[in-house]
């Protein structure tokens, strides 16, 4: 009976684990996303139309 307790105990903790771990993962892409949106370019990246005189 210990056996079969302690197997459920284990089969919840690893699967609490990948729950946990894929979480942290969303929110790690939606911060770098967020924050990525939130930079504006570089002037240097975008150099302004040379005009004609």
């Amino acid at each position: 009976m210990w056996a079969e307790v302690v197997r459920e105990r284990s089969a919840f903790n690893s699967l609490q684990r990948v729950i946990i771990t894929a979480f942290a993962i969303l929110r790690m892409i939606a911060f770098f996303n967020g924050a990525f949106r939130s930079v504006k370019p570089l002037a240097a990246a975008n150099p302004p139309a040379v005009q004609a005189h």
